[in-house]
């Protein structure tokens, strides 16, 4: 693989071994259910291609959806009346 042109990926590491994602994940963050011979293949794979880890991807992938609810009191106030068609702008964006 060219190290220049694209970084290796689970899905890399996963065909190497010839395991599934679900393994190479299980593998990488240390959980159980994988047997010592899989986890050797997997890990082989790893140093084979030279994986790194992106933090970023990894934090991305676990992000969860947030749901945030604003109470604003119904009125003439014209503050409030901007301070709502704002946020419901920003919540549709």
């Amino acid at each position: 693989m060219d190290d220049l042109k694209r970084r290796a990926t689970v899905h890399d590491v996963a065909r190497e071994a010839g395991v599934s994602l679900a393994t190479v994940d299980r593998v990488l963050n240390g959980r159980p259910g994988v047997r010592t011979e899989t986890a050797e293949k997997v890990a082989e794979a790893i140093r084979a291609l030279d994986f790194r880890r992106d933090v970023s991807a990894s934090l991305l992938a676990r992000a969860r959806d947030l749901s945030v609810t604003f109470l604003i009191p119904d009125g003439s106030n014209a503050f409030m009346a901007s301070l709502n068609a704002a946020i419901a702008r920003h919540a549709r964006a």
